[in-house]
């Protein structure tokens, strides 16, 4: 009997275990005046997103700014989806600016992001992976996709940077951003910044 007892409190002990890491897990969360942040199971808190610094070393001339995107398909509100990086906004009013031609869409139904919304819309969108702002290096060329062809939606990740083409009848513009924070089917809060072409650098440059 006396060996049974140890065993038993044993095996409970084990039973327990990954309950007590999971409890001891944060839990995402956002605050009323939009913040996003970490809960822990002690009630204490800290901000998810850090400030992404500088990005004056991708040849940018301002720093990254930050975004929140709804999920278009849980929400229903497309204005709360979409984002133009060549005006810097969301949500137009009137489309006066963006005349509905928009840069970036949010969880179009398959909980990833989507480019080339408009019917001459070559631009084109790459995952180049998880990395902070100062780890990547310098700006690689993303071709723009030919004539006719539509790009395929690209998953959202968090912690991911990503590097957008857009190319149509008006714009022909290079940014970068990061995925921050992501809760899945809900929205994704990104960190972007437009830079100059690599194209021009490599022209300029010639063949080696």
């Amino acid at each position: 009997m006396k060996q049974i007892l140890p065993t038993a409190l044993v095996m409970l002990i084990g039973l327990l275990a990954p309950w007590t890491v999971s409890a001891q897990q944060p839990i995402k969360a956002t605050t009323f005046d939009g913040k996003k942040v970490l809960l822990y199971a002690d009630g204490t808190w800290k901000a998810s997103t850090s400030d992404p610094g500088s990005a004056a070393h991708l040849g940018a001339l301002d720093a990254p700014r930050t975004v929140t995107l709804l999920s278009r398909r849980m929400h229903g509100d497309y204005l709360k989806a979409v984002f133009s990086f060549k005006f810097g906004l969301q949500d137009d009013p009137g489309l006066k600016l963006t005349r509905n031609q928009w840069d970036l869409l949010f969880d179009n139904g398959d909980g990833g992001f989507s480019v080339g919304m408009t019917q001459d819309d070559r631009s084109r969108l790459v995952d180049v992976g998880e990395m902070t702002w100062g780890a990547l290096k310098k700006v690689p060329i993303v071709t723009a996709l030919p004539e006719g062809a539509r790009a395929g939606s690209v998953p959202a990740r968090q912690g991911h940077m990503y590097v957008l083409h857009t190319l149509n009848n008006s714009t022909n513009l290079y940014t970068i951003f990061r995925v921050d924070w992501l809760e899945p089917g809900d929205q994704c809060a990104i960190s972007w910044v437009n830079v100059p072409s690599p194209e021009v650098d490599a022209t300029e440059r010639g063949p080696n």
